[in-house]
């Protein structure tokens, strides 16, 4: 009886084990899609143009809508300024590389495709060369 116990008590400790590995296993796979989102907005920021279109993803890079004044505002605490002008040109410019896409809001509202980061999504742009 006394070994029927010790196997039992051995079933179940590897089962708690098993319930670990699993955890671990999930947390391995969401840092991996962080790491893989983070990635993806770093190709995008050195794919586009300008110091402004790069500042302008990083505002847009956790993935919530924006309109153009936010935008102009995130922007002018990272560069130092920013004309809502420049800001509305760019924005555009990038809906129409497909970068960004307008949804619906109060005023003009964008966000970064969400298909961009993905990691397939990237591989028809090339970065410009230094």
């Amino acid at each position: 009886m006394e070994k029927l116990n010790k196997i039992e008590s051995k079933i179940g400790s590897l089962d708690e084990d098993k319930k670990l590995i699993e955890t671990y296993k999930s947390l391995l796979s969401i840092y991996a899609s962080i790491l893989g989102k983070i990635a993806n907005l770093e190709r995008i920021a050195r794919i586009v143009s300008s110091d402004i279109d790069r500042a302008i993803v990083r505002v847009l890079s956790d993935g919530e809508p924006r309109n153009i004044s936010e935008i102009a505002e995130e922007v002018k605490k990272m560069r130092g300024k920013s004309s809502r002008r420049i800001i509305a040109e760019r924005l555009s410019a990038m809906c129409n590389m497909g970068i960004l896409e307008r949804v619906n809001g109060r005023g003009k509202v964008y966000r970064l495709k969400p298909s961009l980061l993905k990691e397939e999504a990237l591989k028809g742009y090339h970065e410009p060369e230094d």
